[in-house]
């Protein structure tokens, strides 16, 4: 009974040292980092707050990274030029109350069970930004393929998904990205390579592989413009040339649709046209163009369209149009406007198809006044005007008028002048008026009253 009673005494005695040491151990951990911490890299196990923020300011004030590009050095800076920022004795002191002090013997014989990285949050974003800045400066001076997504293409008249471009390009944010990712892992040589820009779709993004199916649907849509008196499929295989992605999503090439619609204007509208006019005789005169047609609105109608392409859906329209004289019967200036001759020194009002008015007039004196030929326009109707301009011999004229009804953009119109003693035959010769169409002051009033605004008006 003896021996067995001494046994026990010193097994007691055993389990009460250890105890007491597993005590004091968990109570240093409390205040110490355990034995295998690292952080960013660098052993700070067993040390206390204040000793580890001293290791960390140490070692960071002296380290120097190398970006290198095939085995060129590139760049170098140190951790103070990065904006690297040891931790205070106040976050370490948080980073030790939040280890667990009790597992102090499963990390009693590892080395790195506890790698406590240096987070971004360590780092100085805009020194950061500023060094990448940098790096990519000096890496300009390289050339470099551009890196490009994967995307939808037509040709052949199929669509395929072209494959993503891995390129050489390097950007401030991607740098950023690599000598954040490099100085959290404490690696103090930096692969340029892992800055290069990625792309972000890939031939086999599920986005990209449903774009080509839609776009497949899409380019059979039928789409139909109604323009004065004719209808307009627009082709499969245009509309089909249009379609793209961007960023795996179905789209429409803007500028394309541009193009299609200004070859449309142009095709159709009459605005800086040449005109083949069948005067009040029956004869056929070429006029050169001048104010009065229409175009296409092409910039308000490209959204519309690109619109319709995407909506997949059949649609009539009749294209956002600019200008005037638009008629759906697809004649040019209707049945209402005015007619010109220099050659007879006359005028025609056409009214609803019927000549209305008929009256000799005064045109420009050659050559310095001579009145423009074109397709002009009734711009504006005013009365009781004043006429300004300068003479031949240089003085200036102010001329009352009571009807004023210019048709160009220089000054040109059609008014009443009872300066003029007669009207028709040879006078404009010598007599002629600054460019303007002098009519007889009792018959000015009947063609005001006759034509609307925006009224053509045909000089030959």
């Amino acid at each position: 009974m003896t021996h067995r009673s001494r046994w026990v005494s010193a097994g007691l005695t055993v389990i009460a040292i250890l105890a007491i040491g597993y005590g004091w151990r968990t109570a240093h951990y409390n205040s110490h980092f355990l034995s295998d911490t690292q952080i960013g890299g660098i052993q700070v196990g067993g040390q206390t707050a204040q000793q580890a923020a001293q290791t960390l300011k140490n070692k960071l004030a002296n380290q120097t990274y190398t970006v290198k590009e095939h085995d060129n050095s590139l760049a170098t800076f140190t951790s103070r030029e990065a904006g690297v920022k040891a931790y205070s004795t106040t976050q370490l002191k948080q980073m030790i109350s939040k280890q667990n002090s009790f597992s102090w013997p499963v990390h009693s014989d590892s080395a790195s069970a506890d790698d406590q990285r240096l987070s971004a949050s360590a780092l100085s974003d805009s020194d950061l930004t500023a060094l990448a800045a940098k790096i990519k400066q000096s890496a300009s001076t390289t050339d470099r393929t551009a890196t490009h997504n994967a995307k939808l293409v037509y040709k052949g008249h199929q669509f395929t998904i072209q494959k993503p471009v891995y390129g050489t390009e390097v950007s401030t944010a991607s740098i950023k990205a690599a000598l954040t990712k490099a100085i959290e892992n404490h690696q103090t040589t930096i692969n340029l390579k892992d800055a290069y820009v990625k792309p972000t779709v890939l031939a086999h993004s599920k986005s990209l592989v449903s774009a080509k199916t839609k776009a497949e649907k899409l380019a059979k849509n039928q789409i139909t413009y109604h323009i004065t008196n004719h209808s307009i499929q627009v082709p499969s295989k245009d509309i089909a040339s249009w379609l793209t992605t961007s960023n795996g999503q179905i789209a429409t090439s803007k500028p394309k649709v541009k193009h299609y619609l200004t070859k449309l204007s142009a095709q159709y509208g009459t605005l800086h046209k040449t005109r083949h006019f069948k005067a009040h005789d029956g004869k056929t005169y070429k006029v050169p163009a001048g104010l009065y047609g229409w175009t296409i609105n092409v910039s308000a109608e490209t959204p519309k369209l690109s619109k319709a392409v995407l909506a997949g859906k059949p649609v009539t329209r009749t294209p956002v149009l600019k200008g005037m004289g638009y008629h759906k019967d697809g004649s040019d200036l209707g049945k209402t406007y005015i007619e010109v001759s220099k050659p007879e020194q006359h005028m025609w009002v056409h009214k609803d198809g019927k000549i209305i008015i008929s009256t000799p007039v005064v045109t420009g004196k050659p050559v310095a006044g001579t009145t423009p030929s074109g397709v002009w326009d009734v711009w504006s109707k005013q009365r009781n005007a004043v006429l300004r301009g300068k003479n031949d011999d240089g003085s200036n004229y102010a001329s009352p008028v009571k009807y004023w009804m210019p048709i160009d953009d220089t000054g040109v119109g059609i008014h009443d002048s009872p300066w003029q003693p007669r009207y028709g035959g040879d006078w404009y010769l010598t007599h002629g008026s600054h460019g303007c169409v002098n009519t007889p002051p009792d018959v000015v009033g009947k063609v005001y009253a006759a034509v609307p605004l925006h009224t053509a008006v045909v000089i030959y």
